[in-house]
């Protein structure tokens, strides 16, 4: 398995250092803009709600979602982030409502939201991880996950120069750990594997922000931060909700199952092992 190079937040035994570079990469602009979208699709109001934040890293939605009054359990398999992330929440002052966990595995049941950004593109599995997450949730419980999206103009302009100029045929998009894409059509049969429908939609970088970079076969970097104003105006609408880089669904747990869509005999996301659907 790749991982993340020596001077990533994740790899910094030091929680002070680590939050400091977590929270840098998260001022940048294409990530102010997707937290923002992806925190329009929770709760304003989340008192009294048990949340489960699945890859929380150094915690920015676990504290999020916390601030807004909820019990949260947050996880991940990188003990120097969990270090981080309790840092970060007694700097914000909610260290009672987090309890952040080294795992990969989800941690009790009867949520009522369990969040995943940008999380399943790792999974070796991803049945068996949506399996877990509709076991953990309530009946009618939510399930908020973000990925990347190969239905997007990014993945048309960047994977073309990746795979076909480059030729890196094994590009799975900005990060050196994704080993799948998929488009809005395998999410949606992907997930109703766990009992789960897709109730909205968002997406952003609808308009790479240096599609001028494209336009200069690269020889220029040219970041346009005006095309984020797409996003906010166009992100939650049909059909440029579903076209962004990035894409955001949120699920709802089915009280009586959907009928098999096929997703588990070879109908698989671009990337995805051949044997990655086993019973859970």
């Amino acid at each position: 398995m790749v991982g993340y190079p020596t001077d990533h937040w994740a790899s910094d035994p030091n929680p002070t250092s680590g939050l400091a570079k977590y929270l840098t990469t998260h001022e940048g602009l294409y990530n102010r803009v997707k937290n923002s979208l992806i925190l329009s699709m929770l709760p304003q109001d989340m008192k009294g709600l048990k949340v489960l934040d699945y890859g929380c890293g150094c915690g920015l939605f676990s504290i999020a979602c916390a601030k807004r009054g909820a019990m949260v359990t947050g996880i991940d398999a990188s003990g120097y982030a969990i270090a981080s992330a309790k840092l970060y929440a007694s700097r914000e002052g909610v260290p009672n409502r987090c309890n952040f966990v080294v795992s990969t595995e989800g941690q009790g049941s009867e949520y009522d939201l369990v969040l995943a950004k940008d999380v399943i593109e790792h999974m070796q599995d991803d049945l068996r991880f949506v399996r877990t997450v509709g076991d953990m949730l309530k009946p009618n419980g939510k399930f908020v996950v973000s990925t990347q999206n190969a239905w997007s103009l990014n993945y048309a302009l960047e994977g073309a120069y990746e795979r076909l100029w480059c030729g890196n045929r094994s590009w799975m998009g900005w990060d050196p750990t994704h080993i799948r894409f998929y488009s809005p059509m395998s999410l949606k049969k992907v997930v109703a594997v766990g009992g789960l429908t897709i109730e909205r939609w968002a997406s952003m970088y609808i308009v790479p922000y240096d599609i001028l970079s494209w336009l200069f076969l690269l020889r220029k970097s040219v970041t346009l931060s005006s095309l984020r104003y797409v996003d906010y105006l166009l992100g939650k609408i049909f059909p440029f909700n579903r076209v962004g880089w990035a894409i955001i669904a949120s699920c709802r747990k089915l009280t009586v199952p959907l009928p098999s869509s096929g997703t588990e005999f070879g109908d698989r996301p671009e990337g995805s092992p051949k044997n990655s659907a086993v019973s859970g």
